[in-house]
């Protein structure tokens, strides 16, 4: 099970690396009041996808690994994430004014963020610190 450790360790850099890059091209989106168009749908979409692989794959941990208290809080926020990455973007897709899709969307990436960089912190000192606790 070591190697489901390190993809779902490994998998962290590519959900907030998809995070950045949605969030920096709906608030462009957004600031110009530019058309949702097909480049907003792909990244938001990579990023929850990604995020729900990360999430099966925490998941999946959870019945390998040794479970201690601070995971709590880690599994807590991930799944707040998730639900906050689906909620908002499913409210998004439901306006029909392009502004406010490009906002509510990136809210949803946004809060989406915080929760995981809370989850992350949750059990490491830091988002880019990995060991095999």
């Amino acid at each position: 099970m070591l190697f489901l450790f390190h993809a779902h360790s490994g998998l962290r850099y590519l959900v907030l690396l998809a995070a950045v890059l949605a969030i920096l091209y709906l608030a462009f989106g957004w600031l110009t009041r530019r058309p949702f168009d097909a480049p907003a749908r792909i990244l938001t979409a990579s990023f929850t996808g990604l995020l729900d692989l990360q999430v099966v794959f925490g998941i999946l941990l959870l019945f390998f690994r040794p479970f201690y208290p601070a995971l709590t809080g880690h599994v807590m926020m991930m799944v707040f994430a998730a639900i906050a990455a689906h909620g908002l973007g499913v409210a998004g897709k439901k306006q029909t004014d392009p502004h406010k899709r490009y906002g509510i969307t990136l809210a949803g990436v946004v809060l989406a963020l915080a929760l995981i960089v809370g989850g992350i912190l949750a059990i490491r000192q830091g988002v880019f610190q990995t060991s095999l606790s």
